[in-house]
């Protein structure tokens, strides 16, 4: 289980991250909810707490989850840059 998050700085900068499994399950033990009730009505400080918690788990941050939030200006689940979009119908071939 992996969920990939961009994450907007208040610097203008952003880059990726990576929600892994450890991450869902924490999330889950600390706001008491399963992920299933979560991915029915997920909200941006949803997203925003794993986010946090992946960064904090593999240290490139300190700062608690408040206090992260004040450099965050987004959080998106697609970076829009670089991105392989499928085409709409399937092109003819021979």
């Amino acid at each position: 289980m992996k969920l990939v998050l961009w994450i907007h700085g208040a610097d203008e900068q952003s880059h990726e991250c990576v929600a892994e499994f450890i991450d869902f399950v924490k999330y889950e033990e600390y706001h008491n909810v399963s992920m299933s009730k979560v991915e029915q009505d997920i909200k941006i400080r949803d997203l925003a707490w794993l986010a946090w918690h992946s960064e904090k788990r593999r240290n490139k941050i300190t700062v608690e989850f408040d206090k992260w939030l004040e450099s965050v200006t987004n959080i998106s689940l697609d970076a829009g840059e670089g991105r392989i979009v499928p085409l709409e119908r399937t092109q003819p071939t021979g």
